[in-house]
C-alpha cells in the first residue's frame, strides 16, 4: 500500500447508495465463509495470466486478485483494482497491508473506466454488472479498454434458481411479519448477459458453474446470514423494529434447523456462472 493511493481515495470519497458496499468488511466475511472453489473455478476459465496486465473493475475487496496472488499467477505490479465505494478500497488496503503487496487502485465508475483505450490483456466484472445503472455502458466501456487480442471475463448469477440463504432470508421475514417487496429479476444474468455483452464482444462464451453444498449445522447458516446485504441493509432502516432485526438471524437458524432435523442435511445448491469475452467491437 502506498500513500498516494490512499489519499487518492479520500480525496474522492462520497458514498455508494447501497449501505452494504459502503464497507468490504462483511463482503469480505461473506466471501471468506463461502471459500475459494468458486472463485478458483472462474480463474482457470482463462488458462495463462502469466504477464498480463489485469483489470478488475467493480473488484470490491480484491477477492479474485488475492486469489491470483495465492497461486503465483500474476505479478502485482501488473493488476489495478477499481471500485465505486472508497469503504470497499480500504478493505482491500487492509488486506494488502496483511499481505505486505503494494496495491494499484482507482476509485471510479465501472461505466467512466479512467484508463486509456486497449490499456489491458484481462478484464475482470465479478458480480458486479447488475448494480449498474446504465449497463451497457458498462459493456462498453470493458470492451475499450480491454486490448484487440484480450479477453473480458464477467461473472454472475443464474436466475434458474434462489440461493438457500436468500429463500430462507424471506421466510424469516414473512415468519416475523415483516413486509418486504419481492425482488425484481436480475439485469444481467446468466440467462440475459450474453445478449447484452454480445452488443460489443463478436465471442462470447456462457459457463454454467454447479454445485451444492450440504449442511448439518444450522449455526453456520445463521453466520453466513449475519453477512449478507439483503440483511445488513435492514439494520439501519427506521421502518423495521429492533426486536425484530435481532429476531432475522434467530429465525433463520430456526428455519434451517428445522430443515435439517427433518431431512438431516440443509441442501444449498449453487447456479452461476462467467461469460469469456474477446473480440470487442
Amino acid at each position: 500500500m502506498n500513500d498516494r493511493d490512499a489519499g487518492g481515495i479520500a480525496a474522492q470519497s462520497t458514498n455508494t447508495s447501497d449501505p452494504y458496499y459502503r464497507s468490504g468488511t462483511y463482503l469480505r466475511q461473506k466471501h471468506q465463509l463461502a471459500g475459494t472453489r468458486y472463485v478458483q473455478w472462474v480463474l482457470d476459465l482463462i488458462p495463462d495470466w502469466t504477464a498480463a496486465t489485469i483489470l478488475d473493475a467493480g473488484g470490491g475487496w480484491g477477492r479474485y486478485l488475492w486469489q491470483l496472488l495465492d497461486h503465483e499467477r500474476v505479478d502485482g505490479q501488473n493488476m489495478i483494482l477499481t471500485d465505486l465505494s472508497e469503504g470497499m478500497l480500504h478493505t482491500a488496503f487492509e488486506e494488502a497491508a496483511r499481505r505486505t503487496i503494494s496495491l494499484k487502485v482507482s476509485r471510479c465508475n465501472l461505466e467512466a473506466l479512467p484508463f486509456a483505450s486497449r490499456q489491458f490483456d484481462i478484464v475482470m466484472a465479478n458480480k458486479v454488472l447488475y448494480h449498474l445503472q446504465d449497463i451497457p455502458r458498462g459493456v462498453e466501456e470493458l470492451a475499450r479498454v480491454v486490448n484487440r487480442s484480450g479477453v473480458v471475463m464477467a461473472t454472475t448469477n443464474s436466475e434458474k434458481i434462489t440461493a438457500t440463504i436468500i429463500a430462507l432470508h424471506y421466510q424469516a421475514l414473512e415468519t416475523l411479519g415483516v413486509p418486504f417487496t419481492p425482488e425484481a429479476p436480475s439485469p444481467f444474468s446468466m440467462e440475459n448477459g450474453g445478449e447484452l455483452l454480445a452488443a460489443r464482444f463478436r465471442q462470447v462464451a456462457r459457463h454454467y458453474y454447479e454445485a451444492e453444498t450440504l449442511i448439518r449445522d444450522a449455526g453456520e447458516v445463521r453466520a453466513l446470514y449475519e453477512t449478507i446485504g439483503r440483511y445488513r441493509n435492514l439494520l439501519p432502516r427506521d421502518d423495521i423494529s429492533t426486536e425484530a432485526k435481532q429476531a432475522l438471524p434467530v429465525v433463520v437458524e430456526k428455519l434451517a434447523q428445522n430443515v435439517i432435523d427433518r431431512e438431516g442435511v440443509l441442501r444449498s445448491p449453487e447456479l452461476m456462472g462467467a461469460f469469456v469475452c474477446s473480440d470487442p467491437v
